[in-house]
């Protein structure tokens, strides 16, 4: 587990979800990757206004950095969708691992505005602000349970375990296996 104040994700966001994965995979040698859908949650805010955005994500290691690749499937406001249509393709926001109370009180403090917000399913509360002025592109705030930790702890595993080439891309059902083991 990455110490408190460190970089613990990169997320690159994409138009072609299979694509990246190959990408990074093959390329890269990351992975492997966990990918599910994500449907349109609850209370999503999209600087301070209601927005409906559903997704599809793959989450995988590279040494001890979370890669999230993430593609848009919808078309609600987002800064996603912002970022693809004036930059392309590539770095979306980057998380800190931080308490979310003290990231939030730092990051407004600084004069960064939330661009989107929401929570999980499990109650936890996450946003992005809109830091592209100060480091060209978001931060990431996100509580981290005890659940998300626990399938972070099972991602990093499978990295580790990775010969780099079988099963590159996994459905999320998949960190169950590695839970037994």
């Amino acid at each position: 587990m990455q110490p408190e104040g460190s970089i613990i994700e990169l997320c690159h966001v994409t138009r072609d979800l299979d694509a990246a994965l190959l990408h990074w995979t093959r390329d890269l040698g990351a992975g492997p990757f966990f990918v599910f859908d994500v449907p349109v949650l609850p209370g999503q805010l999209y600087y301070g206004q209601p927005t409906e955005v559903s997704m599809r994500v793959g989450f995988g290691f590279s040494g001890g950095v979370l890669i999230e690749l993430l593609q848009q499937t919808n078309d609600g406001a987002s800064p996603f969708l912002d970022f693809l249509r004036t930059r392309g393709e590539g770095l979306h926001h980057i998380m800190p691992r931080t308490d979310f109370d003290t990231g939030y009180a730092r990051l407004s403090a600084a004069g960064h505005q939330v661009a989107y917000s929401g929570t999980m399913p499990g109650g936890e509360r996450f946003c992005l602000f809109d830091t592209q002025t100060a480091n060209g592109c978001y931060v990431e705030l996100m509580e981290l349970s005890e659940a998300m930790q626990g399938s972070l702890a099972l991602m990093e595993k499978a990295h580790l375990m990775w010969d780099g080439v079988t099963d590159p891309v996994r459905g999320m059902e998949r960190l169950a296996e590695l839970a037994v083991d």
